[in-house]
């Protein structure tokens, strides 16, 4: 990544500010940079933060919208995320946006007991992360309208699968 700053010296009071900030302007920037890295992008907060306050309350109230429910990692209390994907005889396959950043993705990796709401009735299973697993064209085989909003939103894509009892 790299930042470019350019100035223009037309007067002498920006000439005499810039002597001033360009110390600063030389630690800030790169410390800056290094936290937007660490952090990751802007785009990853946005999408969660709606996610979590609009979207998920929204869909969590729908009939025919899937459940996934895991244990929380730290308070040990569940949590319900709708998600999408499509369940083939035992299995249960879904394709996470943003990857281990997903909070349901690090809570099922702290424990992989989960439980799945199917057509209004909930399943006991396992989850697995499968990072092997080709996530783009996964989504090819998973409901459409979840795909779409996955492959848009998105930046990690991550495979999980279920294994229902």
């Amino acid at each position: 990544m790299r930042w470019t700053t350019t100035v223009r010296f037309d007067r002498a009071p920006a000439r005499e500010l810039w002597a001033l900030a360009a110390p600063i302007h030389a630690v800030v920037i790169p410390w800056r940079l290094r936290e937007a890295a660490r952090r990751g992008s802007g785009w990853h907060r946005l999408v969660t933060t709606f996610q979590r306050r609009v979207g998920n309350p929204v869909l969590s109230r729908l009939p025919g919208q899937v459940l996934l429910e895991t244990t929380g990692r730290r308070s040990g209390v569940s949590r319900r995320t709708p998600v999408g994907g499509r369940r083939t005889g035992d299995e249960f396959r879904l394709v996470s946006e943003f990857g281990t950043r997903s909070q349901y993705v690090r809570n099922l990796q702290a424990d992989p007991r989960v439980r799945v709401r199917l057509r209004g009735r909930w399943h006991h299973g396992t989850a697995h992360v499968l990072p092997g697993d080709d996530a783009v064209a996964r989504l090819k085989s998973l409901p459409r309208l979840n795909s779409v909003g996955v492959r848009t939103l998105g930046d990690n894509l991550l495979t999980v699968r279920v294994d229902l009892e």
